[in-house]
C-alpha cells in the first residue's frame, strides 16, 4: 500500500510503524541493501524518503542516505530526541518530528565522522 508519490517514511520494526505516518514501511532490520525489492523500487520510482530510525542507528542511516543519494533521491532523516524508538513516541510526537526532519547532504555524514572522533586531549597517558 505504498504510494510511491510521496515521501517514505522507513523505520525499523513492526512496532515502530504502528506510531509513523500512513505511507511507511519497516525494514525488519538495520539495513537497505541495494539489492532488495524495497531500494529497487524507492530508486526506480525516484521516492523522497524520511529515515526514522534508531538513535543508536546513526552510522547506519547515513549509509542508507548516501545510498539513496548515489541514485539522486532526496532523503530527509529525523531525530527522535531522547525517545528509544519511533515506537516509544506518539503520534504527534512522530509527526512533529517528521515535520522538522532536514534534508540530507553528504556533508552530514562528514559532520557525523567527525564528531564521532575521541579528541586526543581527552585521552589519559
Amino acid at each position: 500500500n505504498i504510494d510511491w508519490n510521496r515521501e517514505l517514511t522507513l523505520v525499523e520494526g513492526p512496532f515502530d510503524l504502528m506510531k509513523c505516518n500512513d505511507n511507511a514501511t519497516c525494514l525488519l532490520g538495520s539495513s537497505l541493501p541495494e539489492l532488495s525489492v524495497l531500494f529497487n523500487r524507492i530508486i526506480s520510482n525516484k521516492t523522497d524518503v524520511l529515515l526514522s530510525m534508531d538513535p543508536d542507528m546513526k552510522q547506519k542511516s547515513q549509509k542508507i542516505a548516501e545510498s539513496l543519494s548515489r541514485y539522486d533521491v532526496n532523503v530527509r532523516i529525523a531525530d527522535i530526541g531522547a525517545h528509544e524508538d519511533v515506537g516509544a513516541m506518539s503520534k504527534n510526537e512522530f509527526e512533529s518530528v517528521r515535520r522538522s526532519a532536514k534534508n540530507w547532504s553528504s556533508n552530514d555524514k562528514l559532520m557525523d565522522l567527525i564528531g564521532s572522533i575521541v579528541s586526543s586531549s581527552s585521552i589519559s597517558i
